[in-house]
């Protein structure tokens, strides 16, 4: 099973495609697209253990003081930018991404 992090860069990029559908044209969601996938796919496919450890550890003070709801608002906003004016290298920058947001609400 893959981490709920995997999944919602797989769930970003399918809204991505559902735009390129309606629109053709649309270059910018084609190309978050396929990078949402990339991230994704290199998340699936290294471990980086000592950035998922501090997630895990930040989400679960997250939600233990009730700002979990707001992370979650907040990373499904940074996903919706990646491909436009955010362009993570690989899932560690991603992960980092994750951990500034994280960061910010503690």
């Amino acid at each position: 099973m893959e981490a709920p992090e995997i999944e919602e860069l797989r769930q970003a990029a399918a809204w991505r495609l559902r735009k390129v559908d309606a629109d053709p044209t649309d270059s910018a969601s084609a190309a978050a697209a396929a990078l949402l996938e990339r991230l994704a796919d290199d998340l699936r496919d290294h471990d980086y253990v000592a950035e998922w450890t501090e997630l895990r550890s930040i989400g679960n003070w997250l939600a233990e003081s009730d700002a979990i709801s707001d992370y979650a608002e907040l990373a499904k906003e940074y996903r919706a930018r990646i491909g436009v004016s955010e362009h993570p290298r690989d899932g560690a920058d991603y992960l980092a991404g994750l951990l500034a947001i994280a960061r910010g609400l503690v």
